[in-house]
């Protein structure tokens, strides 16, 4: 059966959102997991040719709660459901010349405390990051640039939340969840597939008997 002639495909692109005033968001950690990602001394060449590899930690937070005024459509000036990820390397606890890493900071507030004697010896474990998922922090967000001039999210810091803001609804967590290329594929041939139904349906129903 021929494809319906008055069906029209039509062309997609991804959104492209400009970056965050700088300024400190309630947001909603919606995953956290883990990957396996070559280290930055191998990919320079100082490894001796050996491919090495180091278990990266990568976190989504959903921003509940802000507008930005400067942007001209409405879309762009609300911040509800807008993302900011937080990557790094150092999938351990550490305190070093500036302080505590980001998974000590991280788990802290989520925690809404330090840490004890009996959580730093043993570590943090996978079902304790888990449970972080659905739960409220604040960070503090400010523009950086990188060397090669890209300018991103920075996270600064992370902060105990001091109240609840209204957590995010099925429907913004799925519009928020940032899905896979077979997803994506799954998506658009069901999406398609609908469309069909609908025109099959119409012609149907514009028969006459």
């Amino acid at each position: 059966m021929p494809i319906n002639q008055e069906q029209t495909f039509e062309k997609k692109e991804g959104k492209t959102y400009p970056n965050l005033p700088k300024g400190i968001y309630q947001v909603e950690l919606l995953d956290v997991h883990t990957e396996e990602n070559e280290t930055y001394d191998s990919k320079m060449g100082k490894t001796e040719g050996v491919k090495k590899y180091q278990t990266d930690l990568s976190w989504q937070f959903t921003i509940l709660q802000g507008r930005d005024e400067s942007q001209a459509s409405e879309e762009m000036k609300e911040l509800r459901v807008r993302n900011v990820w937080e990557n790094f390397g150092q999938a351990f606890l550490y305190i070093g010349k500036n302080g505590k890493n980001n998974l000590y900071r991280i788990a802290e507030a989520f925690l809404g405390r330090e840490l004890d004697q009996k959580e730093e010896a043993e570590g943090v474990t996978s079902s304790l990051l888990n449970s972080f998922i659905g739960k409220q922090i604040l960070i503090s967000v400010e523009p950086k640039t990188s060397t090669k001039g890209k300018t991103f999210d920075n996270i600064i810091d992370y902060l105990k939340a001091q109240s609840e803001l209204n957590p995010l609804s099925d429907e913004e967590k799925e519009k928020a969840r940032v899905k896979t290329d077979d997803e994506k594929q799954a998506e658009e041939a069901k999406e398609t597939f609908d469309n069909n139904e609908a025109n099959v349906e119409e012609a149907v129903n514009n028969i006459q008997f």
